[in-house]
């Protein structure tokens, strides 16, 4: 039974694993297209950056300054534009002689070599190879020696092609000078893993290789893919799985070199030659076109001789099963037009008899819009009038309940009068019984008296409206500026300002009856109404009708 779940658990892993390689690759390859379709901006950068060293080495007049200047730019130049490159190895030969510098000028006819391969031009690489005195360098620059030759040889055998032998035999020169330059090459140089991978299968011991392996494959997974010798990194490492027969990691980093070396304008890019033929073998055709174009071109613009040759070739297969696939599609797409053709007519048809069938609905929908629209009218008729029936009963009853408290109001106070005018009377009659008329003289001439009942019946006045409209004052200090607002004095409910719009909101709008009310001129009112309009934050016209809808009736 354990042994059951290590299995399950053990395939579980592996199945797992692999559907995550599958989607890393699928990135990658989607990654390799988009940088493929920026291409054009990788080398607008690469033609800004020489342009500026070109400038700099314009201004320049010491030939040590010119001399490195002349590196910078042969750098940029050797993987991009041969013809410039040599312009400026040229350059660097003429210089190292001039200051008779040896050293250096066996490095610089070592990059010529380089170059002249590089352009298919085997013969000449050949011969400037012979004057290249190997006896003075030291071991970077043996190493160097070394790596031109094996690119020589190994340009050799791409050119020959199909004749085995020789390939065989150039091939084997190839690995025998891969042996002998690793021993010029140090364990810290950048160069020494790539160069090492190319020797896997020659390893005595197997954990020799795998170490190799394991740490190209860490510095390849975690690089940005953006340096030549990232590049150079992924496509040795690609080289060991090939070994191993292991293709889709194989495709996985000739795809990570192809990343770097369209990054870096390579236009001797091998990893993009062996991707198309890769993608061809698979059927994925469009990304075999693609990469050959691609290659073809760079080839042509270095130029590259001995690439050209082979980029010839599987280029002539890949456009062979690009038509081909395109006749394929073609005659679908043909007989997908017939066959559209006719659903296309039966279509027709059908739109037609929908069309009369909309058309009869159409109007259909137009009468039964018609009606709604004139029942919406009605409906908006019959609302519009039970709102006014509403506002009219809200009206009324506040009509009522203001008659009923100001009848018992005013039935209140005529009483309270008559009372008073009866014991006025008696007042009176006493004096004149017992002869005292300047008491009655005294009783008629006093206007306290009438002072007095005229407070009482202000504060009565403002008691009752207050108890029928409470929240009066408050909102009609809503309606003035904050700094206008009315501020009442202790134990007063209404000053004579408020009494006013009080008697405006009961409806009475003239100024003379408003005099009349308050014991007060009409043009004292006036002015209050005037000044009060003035402190008002509506417009004058809005202001009176405002006040005639204040406070809400406290039943």
């Amino acid at each position: 039974m354990v042994k059951k779940v290590f299995a399950v658990l053990f395939l579980s892993q592996f199945f797992w694993n692999a559907r995550a390689q599958d989607v890393k690759t699928d990135m990658l390859l989607l990654q390799l297209d988009s940088v493929l379709e920026e291409r054009g901006e990788y080398m607008k950068e690469k033609e800004e950056k020489t342009a500026r060293l070109c400038v700099r080495r314009q201004e320049l007049t010491d030939p040590e300054e010119i001399f490195w200047v002349n590196k910078m730019l042969y750098d940029e130049y050797v993987v991009y534009q041969a013809d410039s490159a040599m312009l400026y190895v040229e350059d660097n030969i003429r210089i190292a002689e001039r200051l008779g510098r040896g050293d250096m000028l066996q490095e610089w006819k070592m990059n010529k070599v380089f170059l002249l391969t590089a352009q298919g031009l085997m013969n000449e690489a050949e011969n400037e190879l012979k004057t290249v005195d190997t006896a003075g360098l030291d071991r970077q620059r043996k190493f160097q020696y070394y790596d031109v030759k094996i690119y020589l040889y190994s340009h050799l055998g791409q050119f020959v092609g199909s004749r085995k032998e020789m390939t065989d035999r150039y091939y084997d020169i190839e690995m025998e000078l891969r042996r002998e330059s690793m021993k010029y090459i140090s364990l810290q140089d950048p160069l020494y893993l790539c160069n090492a991978a190319f020797l896997y299968e020659e390893y005595p011991r197997p954990e020799d290789g795998e170490s190799v392996k394991r740490r190209l494959k860490e510095i390849t997974d975690s690089s940005a893919l953006t340096t030549k010798i990232d590049a150079i990194n992924a496509y040795a490492l690609a080289t060991m799985y090939r070994c191993e027969d292991d293709e889709d990691n194989y495709m996985k980093y000739l795809v990570c070199s192809a990343i770097a070396d369209i990054r870096n304008c390579n236009r001797d890019v091998a990893s993009l030659e062996e991707l198309s033929l890769i993608f061809y073998n698979r059927n994925d055709i469009d990304r075999a076109y693609a990469c050959i174009s691609y290659c073809s071109n760079a080839a042509l613009q270095y130029p590259n001789r001995v690439r050209m040759v082979n980029i010839t070739s599987l280029m002539d297969k890949i456009q062979q099963a690009y038509s081909y696939r395109n006749q394929i599609q073609e005659e679908r797409l043909r007989k997908s037009f017939y066959t559209t053709s006719v659903l296309s007519a039966v279509l027709a048809l059908a739109v037609i008899v929908i069309c009369i069938q909309f058309g009869r609905l159409s109007r259909s929908r137009k009468r039964i819009e018609e009606s709604n629209r004139l029942l919406g009218e009605h409906v908006r008729e019959l609302s519009e009038t039970q709102r006014r029936l509403g506002e009219v009963n809200v009206n009324l009853s506040e009509a009522n309940y203001v008659k009923e408290k100001y009848i018992g109001y005013v039935f209140s106070i005529c009483s309270s009068y008559i009372t008073k005018i009866e014991e006025y009377r008696k007042d009176i009659r006493r004096c004149l019984v017992s002869g005292r008329i300047d008491s009655i003289r005294n009783l008629v001439s006093d206007t306290s008296v009438a002072q007095e009942e005229l407070k009482a019946f202000f504060h009565s006045f403002d008691e009752v409206f207050l108890q029928i409209y409470p929240d009066f004052v408050n909102d009609f200090n809503s309606l003035l500026r904050p700094e206008e607002r009315i501020t009442l004095k202790k134990d007063e409910l209404l000053n004579t300002e408020l009494r006013i719009f009080a008697l405006v909101r009961l409806g009475i709008t003239d100024s003379v009856r408003i005099a009349e009310f308050l014991h007060c001129s009409p043009q004292t009112v006036y002015n209050n109404r005037m000044r009060t309009r003035n402190k008002s934050l509506l417009p004058k016209e809005e202001f009176a009708e405002r006040v005639r809808t204040l406070g809400k009736v406290h039943q």
